[in-house]
């Protein structure tokens, strides 16, 4: 995982199209006049020895022959010859000091290889190759050969395919819909979407992501960096093909904190969306329309989807009553007549604006003769603009509503040709705000494995080996009610199969792509026939196993039994630890399962074995458990380990525990209290990117408490993590800093970080005495009034990011 050099790629100052051409055709004539066309300020070097000029724009023998500039050749090059050339190409690019190389050239896989092994002396990273290019307007950068450019904008769209690509670049041209950055992966044997994802995640000109996938790689880096990126901005995804299991690609994407959308035709809604609308306060809309038959179409469509009508107040139905025919009460739907003027539809809109229980808008409008349908637009747009609420439209019909469309995308609100689509982009929305809530929930304290625990669950490891060794394709009966019941599954013996109560199911299956997934739906032959089965990726709390159980049909055969969920939603988190525990384990059933007074009663159960799995084949990685360490502080044992999610309520009180002078040292900034999505960046954290070790102990009332927390953040390329450190104010000075920022270098230096970088106010002398007794460096800040902090871990220490990473 890396984003070394994307900047040469994305914003470079010179760029040589190595192949480029006049002849009709050619891959390299396209992109010289793309490129000359695009408003480049930088040097163009077309490279062809048949030219002495092209588009009078010199022309140069080889590469070699470029002129020399500042880094020794161009930022990036684009390479547009054929495959034989094009691993020579690379190494002369690359001695010649390129660092970025879009190769648009299919290439069969000898060919790559000997690629990649030219560009690996060089670091030189490569776009492609195949697939049509990348263009970044605001940089007057159109190195692609699609046949038409973008306007300037902050959406960044990735895709794994070129002509869908060129299909979204038409489509918004026309819809006056911009970009930052518009990228075609084409085979992605260097950089890859996680790649993209990670450098777009800190892209200032970029403010949402539209991502088109046929294939994840590498399911732990893509999610690695989808979770940080869609920690920030907007992620849709449109995935097609069918790799594994869809279900699983589903529940990746929503605990990434993304959006998916399921066709070419909701990911151009979807553009639209991310583009202009904005958030949403809760799941409530209300529909304004000039038709009842409209008010018909857009009610039936938010039925369709699960969706949920505003009710109106009786202060909004009372302005709305002058606006209505006669005859009608005023309701949502709000139908306002065919006969509604602009005077109507303005008065319509503004009531339905100040109704506190719609937390959105849909105007539904069709031409009529009673009023001009751009008129209209034209009296509505600064009303919703000056309104502060999401309100999507729908212009219905041809030429005669162009013109209002075009209003209401000059005011950027999004608008839509269907109340079907419009009322889908509404879906949408509700979606990735319910999957952003997932991010920042806390999850309630989950009790901590004892050494009870710890030791049947080795006894669990050992009988599956054993097991393995001796040639079992499933464990026997005995032999799996032992290993459930070590992680506190209980298999029935004998217990008849109660029908007047729920049938569950929970499984366990190894996707291709994601590894492990944990299923739940309805159970038994009935449960099968219904396809009933709600997916989610290992580890599990008890906030992802309740979304698990709510998305799925079983989930309404519980509503009212909280024991009973709870018994499964307790399930559910311990066959995800079973999965990431055991990984011999191929497969298990529980089916049926039942509520029961004490938790869950497992009826039938199947174990099957397989090879053992690596520890990476787990798309998320999960609480290293390994890395807990008991130590003695001030004469008493003291725990050392990784934060958790469900420390968040212990880390509340730690943060209030603080002075106020402790907090500003800390987050440069005066805090009372940390906001939910701030203590959830700092407990849920992405084990394989970032660390961060607390010092816990049970205090007098029982409950665990943090006395200290050190954590860092690693760039993509393993170079440098970003450090912060808080001591709990009553304890410092006693030793407990030293303590932690040792846990945290030795981690660091084993993972092979090169080095710790950090920030502090100059007034924050304590941590700058710790990072001296360590051999590390003070150094003066890049703002008045602060200091840069560095340890040198494994080999030479990278520079400082510009942008300080104060987790």
């Amino acid at each position: 995982m890396s984003v070394r050099q994307l900047d040469r790629m994305f914003e470079p100052r010179s760029i040589a199209i190595v192949g480029a051409s006049l002849r009709p055709g050619r891959i390299g004539t396209t992109v010289l006049a793309n490129m000359a066309e695009s408003g480049f300020a930088g040097a163009l070097w077309p490279v062809n020895p048949k030219y002495d000029e092209l588009l009078g724009i010199p022309c140069y023998p080889r590469v070699a022959a470029l002129p020399k500039v500042a880094g020794g050749g161009p930022d990036l090059a684009v390479v547009c010859t054929p495959p034989d050339t094009v691993p020579g190409l690379i190494g002369d690019l690359g001695a010649r000091g390129t660092r970025a190389v879009i190769v648009l050239t299919p290439l069969p896989p000898a060919v790559r290889q000997a690629m990649l092994k030219a560009a690996r002396p060089y670091q030189l990273r490569i776009l492609g190759p195949g697939g049509i290019g990348l263009v970044a307007p605001a940089a007057g950068l159109n190195a692609s050969v699609a046949h038409v450019g973008a306007r300037p904008g902050r959406i960044a769209f990735v895709s794994q395919s070129g002509m869908l690509m060129t299909a979204v670049l038409d489509w918004a041209r026309q819809q006056s819909i911009g970009f930052s950055r518009v990228v075609s992966l084409g085979e992605s044997v260097d950089i890859d979407v996680g790649d993209l994802l990670d450098f777009l995640a800190g892209d200032a000109d970029t403010s949402a992501i539209v991502l088109h996938l046929e294939s994840i790689g590498n399911a732990r880096k893509f999610l690695s960096a989808a979770r940080i990126a869609a920690r920030g901005k907007p992620v849709v995804v449109l995935k097609s093909g069918r790799e594994g299991d869809d279900r699983v690609v589903d529940a990746a994407i929503r605990r990434a904190g993304m959006l998916r959308v399921h066709s070419s035709a909701d990911l151009f809604d979807a553009v639209e969306t991310v583009a202009r609308a904005r958030p949403l306060a809760g799941e409530r809309l209300g529909v304004i329309c000039n038709g009842t038959s409209l008010a018909l179409l857009a009610s039936d469509a938010l039925d369709w989807i699960g969706g949920q009508l505003a009710t109106l107040s009786p202060e909004t139905v009372r302005r709305l009553r002058p606006h209505v025919p006669d005859g009608m009460v005023p309701a949502n739907p709000l139908d306002i007549g065919v006969r509604a003027d602009t005077a109507r539809h303005a008065a319509a809109l503004a009531a339905m604006l100040a109704e506190p229980q719609a937390d959105a808008l849909l105007l539904v409008h069709a031409p009529t003769s009673a009023a001009g349908s751009t008129e209209v637009a034209q009296a509505l747009a600064p009303l919703i603009r000056a309104g502060g609420r999401s309100v999507l439209s729908c212009w219905l019909g041809g030429e005669g509503v162009q013109a209002a469309r075009k209003v209401f995308a000059d005011a950027n609100l999004p608008t839509y040709d269907t109340p079907e689509k419009a009322v889908r982009a509404f879906g949408q929305i509700v979606q990735y705000q319910r999957n952003q809530a997932l991010l920042i929930e806390v999850p309630r304290q989950e009790a901590a494995a004892g050494p009870a625990d710890e030791a049947r669950r080795l006894a669990a490891r050992q009988l599956v080996r054993e097991a393995r060794a001796a040639g079992q394709a499933r464990l026997d009966a005995a032999q799996a009610r032992s290993v459930l019941a070590a992680y506190d599954l209980v298999l029935a013996d004998g217990v008849p199969c109660d029908a007047g109560r729920a049938l569950l199911r929970i499984a366990m299956d190894v996707d291709p792509v994601f590894g492990p997934a944990i299923s739940f739906g309805l159970g038994g032959a009935a449960g099968h026939a219904a396809g009933d089965r709600a997916v989610g990726l290992p580890p599990l709390n008890t906030v992802l196993a309740r979304d698990i159980v709510q998305r799925s049909r079983a989930g309404r055969a519980l509503q009212g039994q909280a024991t009973a969920a709870d018994g499964v939603h307790a399930a559910l988190v311990a066959v995800a630890q079973l999965a990431a525990d055991l990984d011999e384990v191929a497969a298990l059933r529980l089916d049926p399962v039942q509520p029961a007074d004490a938790g869950l009663l497992v009826l039938d159960a199947v174990v099957e074995l397989g090879p053992a799995r690596p520890e990476t084949a787990l798309a998320i990685r999960p609480y290293p458990q390994a890395l807990e360490e008991t130590v003695a502080w001030q004469g008493m044992p003291l725990l050392l380990r990784p934060i958790r999610p469900e420390d968040a309520p212990a880390h509340v009180r730690f943060f209030a525990a603080l002075d106020p002078d402790d907090v500003r040292m800390r987050f440069f900034t005066a805090l009372r209290e940390l906001p939910p999505a701030q203590l959830a960046r700092l407990t849920q954290i992405d084990y394989d990117r970032a660390m961060a070790f607390i010092a816990t102990r049970t205090g007098a009332d029982g409950q665990a408490e943090t006395l200290g927390v050190v954590r860092a953040v690693a760039d993509p390329d393993n170079a440098q993590a970003e450090f912060a450190i808080t001591i709990r104010s009553d304890l410092k000075g006693q030793g407990l800093g030293t303590i932690l920022f040792r846990k945290l270098v030795e981690y660091f230096r084993d993972r092979g970080t090169a080095g710790l970088t950090g920030e502090a106010l100059a007034e924050n002398v304590g941590v700058q005495q710790l990072v001296k007794r360590f051999g590390g460096r003070v150094l003066p800040g890049a703002e008045p009034g602060t200091v840069e902090l560095a340890l040198q871990l494994n080999g030479g220490l990278h520079a400082k990011s510009s942008e300080p990473g104060r987790n």
